[in-house]
């Protein structure tokens, strides 16, 4: 028995609608035939699901012209595109030939049985070549950091985890922040650049890497940082689906990613499902408390384990005692690390403008948080025990 071909469909519905009753019309080898309406849900079907080639209508509600076709191009390199448009336009052809369309053709001047075999001979073609619907080699490590309720540091740890990632590591480290209304971030890391990450999600199918070297900015340490839309003024929040392909796109160029996620809102959700893990920042004071446990009971129920939701207690006293096993109860996961409160020296540090300096405490313990999420962590001197397992309670 042949195996039907996966085919994506990417048109408006009636279009969409009368191209699956093509195929299904042909006589061959069967097709199996998923639908999307723009170019968003195109690279979201993309993401989740591995196709044999795709039928492209090139303008569409959200993108217009031979940038759709490039967009696509460039999220899977390779997966067969034929273009199947109502344009009918003697230049573009030959252009989208050119740049690796397997064909161009015009509503209308097709039936049934030319279209199938059109897309068999485009699969042929194909083969031998890059698998089909791939859309890069490499995929970052992305960590998201999450706050349990506004004014716990996650933002000051997403700053110093990026740079101590990128130290330790010696890869391509990106932070990237999505939050519309916030430039803590870039204040942090002296950034100053006009360009945010609401650039990169209003022009998908501009993103290649000349336009994303134009949108990223240079951090401290050769960290790369891709402001929030915040830093540009207040903006109204971003679409979670754009958000999601500026993320995957910069997964194919980084080794490992930090997401400022800020808290648990729409935006934050739809990215979950891009990270590899996420750290919940939280305090010991019991407002932030109880706003934890409700986000880490929220993760558990979408599928976090204790191996990819991590609880940080942040700015906690030295003298204080967390009960471990206790907290592993109510939280539903191991308390994983545990920041001793920094607050006079990292306002001495803003003041003498020193705050992402290696030498200030709150870095050398996040240094060893690192350290321990990379499984580099050096194992304890005898003396001095009680101290480091303070630090670093066991799971």
């Amino acid at each position: 028995m042949v195996n039907p071909l996966r085919v994506l469909v990417v048109d408006n519905a009636e279009d969409g609608r009368k191209i699956r009753e093509m195929l299904e019309g042909a006589e061959g080898a069967p097709f199996t035939v998923y639908s999307a309406e723009t170019l968003v849900s195109a690279l979201d079907a993309m993401a989740r699901h591995t196709f044999d080639i795709a039928v492209v209508e090139i303008f569409l509600a959200d993108s217009k012209g031979l940038p759709t076709f490039e967009t696509i191009r460039r999220h899977a390199p390779g997966l067969p595109v034929v273009i199947y448009t109502g344009i009918d336009n003697e230049a573009l052809a030959p252009a989208a030939v050119q740049r690796g369309a397997q064909d161009y053709l015009i509503k209308g001047k097709v039936t049934s049985q030319s279209l199938a075999r059109v897309l068999h001979y485009a699969v042929m073609r194909q083969q031998g070549q890059d698998q089909p619907g791939a859309a890069g080699t490499a995929k970052a490590r992305v960590i998201g950091i999450l706050a349990a309720k506004g004014g716990v540091g996650a933002t000051t740890f997403a700053s110093h985890f990026s740079l101590e990632l990128k130290r330790q590591t010696g890869g391509r480290v990106l932070l990237l922040d999505p939050d519309p209304t916030s430039a803590s971030a870039s204040f942090l890391m002296k950034i100053e650049s006009k360009y945010t990450v609401a650039d990169a999600a209003s022009n998908l199918n501009r993103l290649d890497a000349a336009f994303w070297g134009s949108v990223v900015a240079k951090g401290p340490g050769g960290l790369d940082v891709l402001q929030a839309p915040g830093a540009a003024g207040f903006s109204e929040p971003l679409a979670g689906d754009a958000l999601r392909h500026v993320l995957r796109f910069a997964r194919t160029r980084y080794d490992s990613i930090v997401v400022d996620l800020g808290r648990l809102n729409p935006v934050a959700m739809s990215l979950l499902e891009e990270t590899s893990e996420i750290y919940l920042v939280t305090t010991n004071g019991l407002p932030e408390m109880y706003e934890a446990k409700r986000v880490a009971h929220e993760l558990i129920e979408r599928g976090f384990t204790s191996q990819r939701l991590r609880l940080v207690f942040n700015r906690v006293p030295e003298s204080a005692s967390l009960p471990q096993a206790e907290f592993a109860k109510v939280f539903g996961v191991p308390v994983f690390w545990t920041i001793f409160d920094c607050a006079d020296e990292l306002a001495e540090a803003y003041a003498r403008g020193r705050f992402l300096d290696e030498s200030l405490p709150l870095r050398k313990q996040i240094a060893q948080l690192v350290a321990r999420s990379l499984g580099t962590e050096p194992k304890p001197k005898a003396r001095g025990l009680m101290r480091f397992f303070k630090l670093a309670p066991s799971q």
